[in-house]
């Protein structure tokens, strides 16, 4: 019983111990799955381990050819939601004998391969997932949890583009009413304007004929006091 005991526990460790190490959330693990990343990545031309976290790196994305040292790791574990654990590995690098002008120069290609440094542990996989590959799950995975994220997530550009389409006809549709409204207004300030403009007219009549008969009444008297003289 003894031996049996002891057979069991020796089997469960030996397959703990060869199991790949990038199957396994641990620093060594991430390791393992970054450097298999890397060496799968189309423009990586060279990558070679010289020593523990030392390694001869060239890539046509950038012109680098050259050590790469892999200087820290860090894995940060987000808190569980649902059924569902993440954890995100990075390996901060240094690419030697580069400067802050190679950084500037080549920054957004160098961002793009900087990424490939970032993997994420998913306790759907079992294992450490390059960004690309983790994101595409999550893609996979969103349709499932409700009827809104298919329109989020994969007719993202299609609704972008009704909402843009809504809001000009909206748009227009207020700037219309505010036109109309505008006109409106000038409308009844023009009629306001004629009918003043009328009565402006009609007063100047009146005026010139109480004028004109102010006149005649006093041509007269004139008439009449001459008569009397």
């Amino acid at each position: 019983m003894r031996n049996a005991f002891f057979a069991v526990g020796l089997t469960f460790f030996l397959i703990g111990t060869c199991l790949p190490a990038r199957a396994q959330k641990t620093e060594a693990g991430l390791i393992a799955a970054w450097e298999q990343t890397q060496k799968s990545n189309p423009k990586t031309t060279t990558f070679e381990k010289i020593k523990d976290r030392e390694y001869h790196f060239a890539t046509k994305q950038f012109p680098f050819d050259g050590t790469l040292l892999v200087r820290n790791v860090v894995i940060d574990d987000y808190p569980q939601t649902g059924s569902a654990s993440v954890s995100r590995g990075t390996v901060e690098v240094e690419l030697q004998g580069t400067d802050e002008q190679f950084h500037r120069t080549y920054a957004v290609s160098y961002a793009q391969w900087n990424q490939e440094n970032t993997l994420y542990w998913t306790n759907k996989s079992g294992r450490w997932l390059p960004s690309k590959s983790y994101f595409e799950q999550v893609r996979a995975d969103l349709p499932s949890r409700g009827a809104i994220w298919p329109l989020l997530v994969g007719f993202e550009w299609t609704g972008f583009l009704a909402l843009l389409v809504a809001l000009v006809i909206f748009s227009m549709w207020r700037n219309g009413r505010r036109m109309k409204i505008i006109n409106q207004r000038s409308e009844v300030t023009v009629q306001r304007s004629e009918r003043n403009l009328q009565i402006a007219e009609r007063n100047l009549q009146l005026q010139e004929e109480n004028t004109k008969i102010f006149r005649e009444i006093l041509d007269q008297l004139k008439k009449n006091s001459a008569a009397r003289s």
